[in-house]
């Protein structure tokens, strides 16, 4: 994930942060809105750790999955159904009723 995605999605990123991060506390990502300087500024003064392996512990989480409700937040509603357009066989709407195609009780779609 970008950090993009982290800094729009911020509040739904704190328990993440947390998990991985245990020294972090609800009330500082809080005030910190999303701003990646300021948490790893607050890492490194947590932790002791240089400000390069911070940096690299982020980028490492930031490897990890987008958590589900941020996902799910609805105004993400018309993208995540233009997105589910790619997973629809060609000659089928991602809006139609699978019984029209009468191939619903078969395993291999014949």
């Amino acid at each position: 994930m970008r950090w993009k995605t982290v800094t729009l999605n911020w509040d739904a990123f704190h328990g993440p942060l947390m998990e991985a991060f245990p020294v972090l506390d609800e009330n500082d990502l809080i005030r910190m809105e999303g701003d990646r300087a300021a948490l790893e500024e607050h890492l490194v003064t947590l932790t002791g750790d240089s400000a390069d392996d911070v940096a690299a512990q982020l980028d490492e989480w930031l490897e990890g999955a987008v958590p589900a409700d941020v996902h799910m937040d609805e105004h993400h509603d018309n993208a995540s159904i233009t997105e589910s357009g790619r997973y629809v066989p060609e000659g089928e709407d991602a809006s139609d009723n699978d019984a029209r195609f009468g191939d619903d009780a078969t395993t291999d779609g014949r």
